[in-house]
């Protein structure tokens, strides 16, 4: 039983199940919005930002096919933070009510549910560690490695704006191509326009 395998789930909640299309830049909710409901990303990236105060804009999570979108919902009553299509996307809309009343019911829902949670922290400890690195060049190199990992791979793909890159990192876009130029220029990477080549991965 799993929350992206709709015919496993107990028929109440497959009933109650709806998607939702999104286009670019569409927003799905906006942070103090009511939590009514909990989304799974079925296609394309979803971007979650939390804005402070003076408006600062903080990126939280790029969801991707198969990650969740705002656990938190089940637990509070507003979400705490903004979610825009970065692409055209499709979302998996489970009612908070009766997906909470599942998880309760089904052990291996429940350790599905655990399991994407635990996703979760682990991006949230890998951009926290990133931030952590001062020279931009060097914080760049380790965030290419992650991704090299997770495909068990040397190539990362680019498909997304270099700008939306740079802020997940921390960085501006001239910083970010500063860095980009420097490891090219090191011999630590290979680049075109949307792929990056690492030459030398840092041992994990």
């Amino acid at each position: 039983m799993d929350l992206l395998t709709l015919e496993s789930l107990p028929v109440e909640l497959q009933n109650a199940i709806v998607h939702r299309d999104l286009a670019v830049g569409e927003t799905l909710f906006l942070q103090g919005d009511s939590a009514s409901y909990f989304f799974v990303v079925e296609t394309g990236r979803v971007k979650l930002v939390r804005y402070t105060s003076g408006d600062k804009e903080v990126t939280l999570q790029i969801a991707e096919s198969g990650d969740g979108v705002a656990e938190i919902a089940l637990f509070s009553e507003t979400y705490p933070c903004t979610a825009v299509a970065q692409m055209h996307s499709r979302v998996i809309i489970y009612p908070k009510k009766l997906l909470l009343s599942a998880i309760c019911n089904n052990s291996d829902l429940a350790k599905d549910f655990m399991t994407m949670l635990v996703r979760k922290i682990q991006d949230l400890k890998i951009r926290v560690e990133l931030r952590d690195i001062r020279a931009a060049h060097e914080r760049l190199l380790r965030y290419l490695h992650y991704q090299a990992q997770s495909g068990e791979q040397t190539v990362v793909n680019f498909d997304r704006p270099l700008k939306d890159i740079a802020a997940d990192l921390s960085l501006t876009p001239e910083t970010l191509s500063r860095a980009l130029t420097r490891l090219e220029r090191d011999g630590m990477i290979t680049r075109t326009r949307l792929q990056i080549t690492l030459q030398n991965l840092p041992a994990a």
